[in-house]
This record gives structure tokens, C-alpha cells and sequence, in this order.
């Protein structure tokens, strides 16, 4: 609206009541159309009235869109999350496999035999991983009993590596850690489409109403004025406004999805029994993909984005046909 005053004369309509014809008053060139007990056409006043009314429109338009920020800003939240379990996989694998895996240097497998000597070659690549985490802050548990000592629930320590009884506790946790946090994005996407779907629901259908509408209206566009971008503006945004929501819930099915991807690249087989067994439980729930639905009714895609361009197409053919 605030393009648009500078577009066209500054002129209102007004009904004469001597001769009841319509006629036009010259208006105060500011974004809004209202009532001013003050000269509001030049100097100080109209000024601070156009400054007033163009921070007033700037915070509407935000509060308008605040929540379908917010909707975004849930679903780019659920997707940093689980691209920070895949960034984990591998070195949680990595922690697992020290439990009764027992992996040697490489190098000793390749030494030369015909020398008298064969050295170790210094493996650079491998990584101690074992102090990345601290079992209080990041599983929020303590794992000591009486007098301070580490529990170790009466198992003794056959550990193939040698782990200290706190490094193989923190070993299991890690994989744990994992998979409850996988179960808590599983939770927060649950609760997004409670709280959203409904409003989808509507929201699309209005969507589509409106676009249909407007590209008729487009039609009427019979040169460059204030009707046309008025149009043009309003359609541009509604198709926008879809298409981010769109965006983002496609953009939660891909990375749901590759989750398992994620699971299947890293070393999987060398990690413990009990880890296995974790990473199959959450290769089976990501088989069906996280998604927003709208009331069950449909899944927000970029599918979903193109269902509705082919109704409003199919609409505004009919409203063409019948004039």
C-alpha cells in the first residue's frame, strides 16, 4: 500500500448532496485514507503522519505474518535437528563399536614381510572420540552409587579394549542418547501438525479461492496503474505465502528421509550388538517419512503446491468460460 500511493493521483470520491453526482477531492498523499484535524497535504504534520503510518504498516504486516513464521520456524527447528542426528551417526557408531569390538591398527595387518623390521605405520585418521561427551549434561543422568563409585550394575570388565567401567557406561549411553533424541523430533513434528493442521486445512482452501479470484482479475489489467499492481502484488504474495509453506514441509520429508540413508552409510557393523539393534528400531520408524498433514486431508509438499496451481487453473478456465 505504501508503492501504491505514489501511483495514481491523490484524489477521493465524494457525493454531492445538491446534485448527488459523484465527485473528486484532492487527498493527502500518505498510505492511508482517513479523516486529519490537521493540514495533513505539506509541512511538519504530514511528514510525522507519513512516518507514523508507514511504521504502523510495517509492524501490521509482520503481526499478520507472525504465524506463518512461526509454523516455519517449528519445521526448519525439526530439520536442524535431525541433520545434527545424522552429523552424530558416525562417531556415536564409532563410541559403540569400542564395546565388544575389539579394532586393531590397520597397519599391522599390511606389514611387510621381507623386511627385518617392519615398523607400525601411524594411523592419523582415527580419532579418539571417547571424552566428546559428558554422561551428566548430555544424558542428564549420574551414574554413581554409594561413596561416589561408578556403578557398574555387577558386570565385570571383559571389555575387549580394556574401557574403564565409566567409559564403557558412557559407550551405551551414547547410542541411547541418540535414539531418545531421535524419539523427541518424532514428538515435536506430532505436535506441529496437531497444532497447525486445521489452520492449514483452511488456509489452502482460502488460498485457493483467492488465487483463482485474482488471476481472473488479472485479466481486467488494461495497462500500468494502481489496479494492476494491486493485483499483481496481492497474487504474488498469496502464491508465495504457499509456496513457503510448501517448501519447508518438502524440506522436512527429505531430511526424515535420509536419516536412514545417514544410518546405512556409517559403519554400522562395527558397532555394538546393542547399537545395532537400536539403529534397526529407528530405520523402521524412519521408513514412513515425518510430515505436516493438513487435518489428514493432505501432506504439506511441494506436491501439495502443485495440487493447488492445478486448481486454481482448472477454477479460473471455468470462471473464463462463463464470463
Amino acid at each position: 500500500w505504501v508503492t501504491l500511493t505514489f501511483f495514481g493521483e491523490s484524489v477521493r470520491l465524494i457525493t454531492s448532496k445538491e446534485t448527488n453526482e459523484t465527485l473528486t477531492e484532492v487527498a493527502p498523499r500518505l498510505p492511508l485514507k482517513a479523516w486529519y484535524p490537521f493540514n495533513a497535504m505539506s509541512g511538519t504534520m504530514y511528514i510525522i503522519a507519513f512516518a507514523f503510518q508507514v511504521y504502523w504498516l510495517l509492524f501490521s504486516m509482520a503481526i499478520a505474518n507472525l504465524m506463518d513464521v512461526m509454523f516455519c520456524s517449528w519445521l526448519i527447528f525439526a530439520c536442524e535437528q535431525l541433520q545434527h542426528l545424522k552429523a552424530i551417526m558416525k562417531p556415536l557408531m564409532e563410541l559403540s563399536a569400542s564395546l565388544d569390538t575389539y579394532r586393531p591398527n590397520t597397519a599391522e595387518l599390511f606389514r611387510a614381510s621381507s623386511t627385518e623390521k617392519s615398523e607400525k605405520i601411524p594411523d592419523t585418521v582415527d580419532m579418539d572420540i571417547r571424552g566428546i561427551y559428558s554422561t551428566q549434561q548430555d544424558f542428564g543422568m549420574t551414574l554413581r552409587g554409594a561413596g561416589g563409585r561408578l556403578q557398574t550394575f555387577g558386570q565385570q570388565n571383559n571389555n575387549p579394549n580394556g574401557l574403564t567401567p565409566k567409559q564403557e557406561m558412557l559407550a551405551r549411553s551414547a547410542i541411547k542418547y541418540w535414539v531418545e533424541r531421535h524419539k523427541h523430533v518424532v514428538r515435536l513434528v506430532a505436535s506441529i501438525g496437531d497444532t497447525y493442521g486445521t489452520a492449514l486445512l483452511f488456509h489452502m482452501l482460502v488460498s485457493t479461492i483467492t488465487l483463482t479470484l485474482l488471476a481472473y482479475q488479472a485479466t481486467k489489467i488494461n495497462g500500468i496503474n494502481v489496479y494492476a499492481f494491486s493485483t499483481i502484488g496481492y497474487l504474488s504474495y498469496t502464491l508465495g505465502q504457499v509456496f513457503h509453506f510448501c517448501i519447508f514441509g518438502n524440506r522436512l520429508i527429505e531430511e526424515s528421509s535420509s536419516v536412514m540413508e545417514a544410518a546405512y552409510s556409517c559403519q554400522w557393523y562395527d558397532g555394538s550388538e546393542e547399537a545395532k539393534t537400536f539403529v534397526q528400531i529407528v530405520c523402521q520408524q524412519c521408513q514412513k517419512a515425518m510430515s505436516i498433514s493438513g487435518a489428514k486431508f493432505f501432506t504439506v509438499s511441494l506436491d501439495l503446491f502443485a495440487s493447488v496451481l492445478g486448481a486454481v487453473v482448472t477454477y479460473f478456465m471455468v470462471l473464463v468460460q462463463l464470463k
